[in-house]
């Protein structure tokens, strides 16, 4: 089973660290180093299409989350967030990972 709470838990860090970028045009425009795309339900399926061919172009991994960005970040309209940091990153990656098994 997918442990959400640490999931939030890193998004939050990453934020806090000023290590989060926000919004399907932020990401394609960012010019930090990204290591991972993360995007919940509520984003259309064009910006799901854009989000996932950049990320393939750039070899970026992307995930779907179950629980809303917009509730987890305070922010309106928050669909799609990307993370800066490679320790959270994978850290990420990893509690993802557990959820495929």
């Amino acid at each position: 089973m997918i442990n959400t709470t640490k999931i939030k838990s890193y998004i939050g860090f990453a934020i806090k660290m000023r290590k989060a970028t926000f919004g399907v045009d932020g990401i394609k425009t960012c010019r930090h180093k990204i290591y991972i795309v993360l995007y919940d339900e509520s984003l259309a399926s064009n910006s799901r299409k854009k989000l996932s061919d950049f990320c393939l172009n750039n070899n970026i991994k992307h995930c779907l989350l179950d629980f809303s960005l917009s509730e987890l970040t305070k922010r309106s309209n928050v669909k799609a967030v990307a993370i800066e940091d490679e320790s959270l990153a994978s850290a990420i990656s990893k509690c993802m990972e557990v959820q495929h098994e």
